[in-house]
């Protein structure tokens, strides 16, 4: 068997091995998936796997090219109620464990933690409603203009140096607490390689800094705060030149250590009966580990230009990598790579369709976001298949993922998808230039909800 087969042979098999166990992942095991019918659970898996940013009817019509095989949309939304979302979700673990030869970045697993919104179709009874802010500036009368609607934060696990998502877990946007599931997805992580995991400004937590330095094979690089109000007094103290150091925090959580040693840093858990005048950032603010404790990090800070004003700018990461393997210049180009997570919410979104929910109920919304994060990495792992020679080309070039994935869904929901080396073709012919170099201006722009009845083509 070929590896261009194989991709599409290891997905049936997990599909095939969590339909014949579906009675682990339906809420009445005694009833659900048990009389014969049209959408067996195989079946149902498939289809909707195979879904993309289409109204449900041409989704089907598509799955069922047969219309005495096809079935509306009414007896497909039967047999997704009977589903817990949980069955996607491993899905998505038993397909990653396929991958038996993963791709290292130093003899590391390369990995990123981040977050993202995505719209929901308004429900005024969704958990995942709130409200959220219309505009920048205060109205006449002092006050900001706020508009309800359903988000859902996604906080995912990605591969950068494989190109999959490896896990995920949704919170409401309005309860988000993205430091605790940063927390929560590193101790469920079974990696048989030591890894570097990658995250941003919105992580700076002590506790997930001594989370990374206790759990085994784990490596963080976390950019920190510099001069804002919210910045450890240690790093906005440091001098306006690039350095490494050795530091170690002291963290208590008692009133009683921190009066005697005003030096210390006092984590405050919040009193759940004020939990509500508390700020997000606030509520986040956890501890996990003995009432004195010190920390220990290695602090870099980098020199960075900004190419649009020409100022110089200073970048601080918190890491536990040895300086002996990763210099200054080396942790320079290492949190570079972050951004490879960033570009990935863009394909999945507006690539796949996954901003496109074809229900308002909240478990049907999670069975779709998972199952796009599974195609996600199937058209990956086909993409790392093909071939671009580039040669001869002023640029390097690189597969077009969304044509990719328009391909890979024709080919898996037909039977097309038993001819791989046409399909690996016809993705070879869809390719752009990268040019390095090239940087453009982070468009900041509020993005409401987006609709039921809007589609992505």
């Amino acid at each position: 068997m070929t590896k261009k087969h194989q991709v599409f042979r290891q997905l049936d098999s997990v599909t095939d091995k969590a339909a014949e166990y579906i009675n682990y992942f339906v809420y009445h095991p005694s009833k659900d998936f048990t009389r014969k019918r049209k959408m067996d659970a195989k079946t149902f898996i498939k289809t909707t796997l195979g879904m993309q940013g289409n109204c449900l009817n041409k989704e089907l019509a598509d799955a069922f090219p047969k219309f005495s095989e096809r079935m509306t949309v009414s007896a497909y939304e039967q047999q997704k109620a009977k589903v817990n979302p949980r069955l996607f979700k491993v899905i998505l673990y038993e397909f990653n464990s396929t991958l038996k030869q993963p791709a290292l970045y130093r003899g590391y697993r390369l990995l990123a933690i981040d977050g993202s919104d995505f719209a929901l179709p308004y429900d005024k009874h969704s958990p995942f409603l709130c409200n959220i802010q219309t505009r920048k500036t205060p109205s006449a009368d002092n006050k900001l203009t706020t508009k309800g609607a359903c988000l859902i934060h996604a906080n995912i696990l990605y591969d950068i140096a494989n190109c999959c998502y490896l896990d995920c877990l949704l919170q409401s946007r309005k309860g988000m607490d993205e430091r605790s599931a940063a927390v929560h997805m590193l101790q469920t992580l079974r990696l048989q390689h030591r890894y570097i995991v990658l995250m941003d400004r919105g992580y700076e937590s002590f506790n997930l800094f001594e989370h990374g330095n206790r759990l085994p094979d784990c490596n963080y690089v976390v950019r920190l705060r510099t001069k804002d109000k919210g910045a450890i007094r240690e790093i906005s103290a440091l001098p306006d030149q690039e350095c490494d150091l050795e530091m170690t925090f002291n963290i208590t959580n008692s009133a009683k250590q921190k009066k005697l040693h005003p030096e210390y840093h006092k984590i405050n858990a919040p009193n759940r009966r004020y939990k509500d005048k508390y700020s997000p950032k606030y509520r986040t603010a956890h501890w996990d580990f003995e009432s004195f404790c010190p920390v220990h990090c290695r602090i870099v800070k980098l020199k960075i230009n900004d190419p649009l004003s020409g100022k110089t700018k200073w970048e601080v990461l918190a890491t536990n990598l040895s300086p002996s393997d990763f210099p200054l210049s080396e942790m320079k180009k290492l949190y570079h790579l972050r951004w490879d997570i960033e570009s990935s919410f863009r394909k999945l979104k507006y690539d796949l369709g996954a901003v496109c929910f074809h229900s308002k109920k909240p478990a049907f919304q999670e069975i779709e976001l998972y199952s796009q994060l599974i195609m996600f990495n199937v058209v990956n792992r086909i993409i790392s298949l093909c071939r671009v020679a580039d040669s001869h080309r002023k640029w390097p070039h690189e597969i077009d993922f969304k044509e990719a994935a328009n391909i890979v869904h024709r080919y898996y929901t037909t039977s097309m998808k038993d001819d791989p080396k046409q399909m690996i073709e016809e993705i070879e012919a869809y390719h752009h230039p990268v040019r390095k170099g090239r940087k453009y201006p982070r468009p900041l722009r509020f993005q409401g909800s987006v609709s039921l009845n809007y589609r992505i083509s």
